[in-house]
């Protein structure tokens, strides 16, 4: 009886082994699945940037074609945004006959967009290699900063020039154009760089 048993015992162990040793090479003649990388954040600045434009347009202050007059404008190797003419004429935010205090609260609204777009923008000039590329940074910046100015004008319309959400937004695009500037410079001088380095080494 007790032969039969030990006998029983072994055969039971064995067969436990058989199937562990059987799940284990299963699981790893499974293929695992290789995860995508996700693709990289965009940095502050595009964030902030992207963020103020959309907040524009998607309220219909400003039109949505601004990034293509950017993009024609041809002033990314120019000291920041160019000056130009900002016209309303395919702008319908003031004909909505909006109340005041919600056209008050689209300026102030607007008004924290583009400071937290200065801000990002200040911060990523400082924390940034003098020769980092920021040409797309600086399309970015521009694109927003004409729409904030196309809202301003449009602004301009509803409001009295001494209303004080009103003054608020003028501060904060003088200072995310002052910042534009700088990245239209840093982008200038790095291009300039370039060339003085690639004409060296043609001489050479």
């Amino acid at each position: 009886m007790r032969l039969q048993m030990l006998f029983l015992t072994t055969m039971m162990s064995a067969s436990l082994i058989s199937g562990c040793a059987t799940v284990n090479m299963s699981e790893m003649a499974t293929p695992k699945t290789v995860k995508s990388e996700a693709e990289p954040e965009k940095n502050i600045v595009l964030r902030a940037a992207s963020k103020l434009y959309t907040m524009i347009t998607n309220k219909g202050i400003s039109a949505k074609d601004t990034g293509q007059r950017v993009q024609s404008a041809a002033s990314i190797l120019l000291n920041g945004l160019e000056e130009r003419d900002v016209t309303v004429s395919d702008i319908n935010y003031v004909e909505q006959g909006l109340p005041l205090s919600v056209i008050e609260a689209d300026i102030a609204y607007t008004a924290q967009h583009v400071s937290q777009t200065t801000k990002a923008a200040e911060v990523f000039l400082e924390v940034s290699d003098t020769d980092r590329n920021m040409r797309e940074e600086l399309k970015s910046l521009e694109t927003a900063l004409l729409a904030a100015r196309e809202a301003s004008t449009v602004f301009s319309t509803a409001v009295n020039a001494d209303n004080e959400s009103y003054i608020r937004l003028q501060r904060e695009l003088t200072a995310l154009t002052r910042v534009t500037d700088r990245f239209g410079e840093r982008v200038r001088l790095n291009a300039a760089a370039e060339m003085a380095a690639r004409r060296a080494e043609e001489n050479s």
